[in-house]
């Protein structure tokens, strides 16, 4: 049980909660080893203003995945931190939501270039 009190960013404390599983995890099974770092670029995502509905039903899902079948406890309770703040104070994460600006936050530049990188490898040969 830990308190904070309002001038801490639950953000910030959940990143620290984040870097700690993903630096104490043995990285044996996948659930632990991938669910965290996948929870820390949605943490990430968070942080800059993209949060949508599909990352925090991705963050659920990946929560459930972590629990379900990480094969100890640091696994089980890794994405804990996260999930109940987003289920105990989603008015904090309203302001990290994407508004609407025109920008295509879905932009690949992989896929963009792919064709012209194709292009020049098909030339070159």
């Amino acid at each position: 049980f830990m308190v904070f009190n309002k001038e801490r960013n639950l953000l910030q404390i959940i990143q620290n909660f984040n870097h700690f599983f993903i630096e104490e995890s043995c990285g044996v099974c996948t659930p632990c080893r991938a669910g965290n770092f996948i929870l820390g670029r949605e943490l990430d995502k968070i942080r800059r203003g993209l949060l949508d509905q599909k990352d925090i039903d991705q963050i659920m899902e990946w929560g459930e995945i972590m629990k379900n079948n990480s094969r100890c406890g640091l696994g089980m309770t890794a994405p804990n931190p996260l999930i109940y703040t987003l289920q105990k104070f989603p008015e904090f994460f309203e302001q990290y939501i994407a508004q609407d600006s025109g920008l295509n936050t879905h932009f690949n530049l992989k896929s963009a270039v792919k064709e012209y990188d194709l292009a020049i490898l098909n030339h070159s040969e």
